[in-house]
């Protein structure tokens, strides 16, 4: 298909047209569940967290650790405040205001959880091509993981779209380090972003700055004073507008971001909890353990394999898996990775795409990936039963 440009930056060809069906596979999975499946205890508490912010600026007993999802849940009240209930509270009526409120405040999860796939396109698909776009998309969209978190309120989603920008910013910041400022000074602020995002979604996402430097840094090694001065600024930033999520409330927010909760050292209960085959296959799914097993054994026997776009990505997981199997925050890191995870496999799927036996290859790639969608629809349906 041919390629049509808008605005100089927008491109629409065949590559993006298979990536919005990917998404809009994924946000009818997503629909279908905010539609069906009843608002949990936990969803209720960040909504009440949320009012509690809004609408009394008070420290909510619940959550106080992700103010920014709290607030995200509970807005959409506070902006229909106005709107006036049916007057005959009958069973139809109150049926109607609860299917109403499905759609009104969870919608902006859905939101995120799009916009955090497009990102991960835009990533995969710049270091691998289009082979490891519609991998590592394709994943996404079918995870079982993400899209209950499309579907849902909770905190996670929007704290792995952070943790997924300050990382992947990060290293492109690097790259554009020996251009003029006004090349990368766009790219800062989105950084800035991604750290508020992150932080005030869940403090331990700030533990990912420190490798996010040290890629900064390796990247750009006649650079360091600049890579350095970047994430001061971008961290400079970023505290601001953490603290405006607290509602500019000191105390508040240094009870938030306290990190000891998160970094005990809590190896038995975590590995518990994150291996139980609910947790466990929920973020990674037979098809999806395959596919990751046959990238790690080719990226340790092919040399090829081992470049930086795939060493990157390989670490970063694999730190967040172990982080997630030894602490408290064992299933909101495991969810962290999972976006990483799917830009590795992705990696490595598109380089044995390239080789001689890439019709083999590709057939055994589709299989998996059927398989994958199947999985991840029979968890969507049970769900909903």
């Amino acid at each position: 298909m041919r390629e049509r440009r808008f605005f100089s930056h927008i491109v629409i060809g065949g590559p993006q047209i298979f990536a919005v069906l990917l998404l809009a596979a994924y946000a009818a999975q997503c629909l279908t569940l905010m539609a069906r499946v009843p608002f949990t205890l936990a969803e209720q508490d960040h909504i009440w967290a949320g009012r509690q912010q809004l609408e009394y600026s008070a420290v909510p007993r619940s959550f106080g650790y992700s103010p920014l999802p709290n607030i995200v849940a509970a807005a959409p009240m506070r902006l229909d405040e106005n709107r006036i209930p049916a007057k005959n509270p009958t069973p139809d009526n109150v049926k109607k205001e609860v299917r109403r409120l499905h759609w009104m405040l969870r919608m902006p999860f859905l939101i995120v959880g799009l916009l955090l796939g497009v990102s991960l396109w835009y990533v995969a698909r710049r270091l691998y091509g289009n082979g490891g776009g519609y991998v590592a998309l394709s994943l996404y969209c079918f995870s079982p993981a993400m899209v209950l978190r499309g579907a849902m309120i909770q905190e996670q989603s929007l704290a792995t779209w952070g943790v997924f920008g300050i990382i992947f910013t990060g290293i492109a910041i690097s790259h554009n380090l020996y251009a003029p400022w006004r090349k990368w000074r766009y790219r800062t602020v989105l950084f800035s972003l991604a750290i508020a995002m992150a932080v005030s979604s869940h403090p331990a996402a700030i533990l990912v700055l420190p490798v996010t430097l040290a890629l900064m840094l390796y990247l750009a090694p006649g650079r360091r004073w600049a890579s350095i001065m970047v994430l001061v600024v971008a961290l400079l930033i970023g505290g601001v507008l953490t603290f405006a999520a607290y509602g500019f409330r000191a105390g508040a927010m240094f009870d938030g971001i306290d990190l000891r909760q998160w970094m005990r050292y809590t190896p038995k209960g975590a590995q518990q909890v994150l291996l139980d085959p609910r947790n466990l296959f929920e973020r990674f799914n037979p098809a999806v353990i395959v596919l990751l097993l046959i990238a790690l054994l080719t990226y340790f026997i092919w040399k090829r394999t081992r470049y930086f776009g795939n060493t990157a990505p390989l670490l970063i997981a694999a730190g967040m898996l172990y982080y997630a199997l030894i602490s408290p925050a064992a299933l909101a890191t495991s969810v962290w990775a999972l976006p990483i995870v799917f830009v590795f496999i992705g990696g490595i799927w598109a380089d044995l795409l390239e080789t001689r036996h890439k019709l083999w290859i590709g057939g055994v790639l589709i299989l998996l990936l059927v398989e994958n969608a199947y999985y991840c629809l029979r968890i969507v349906q049970n769900h909903l039963s």
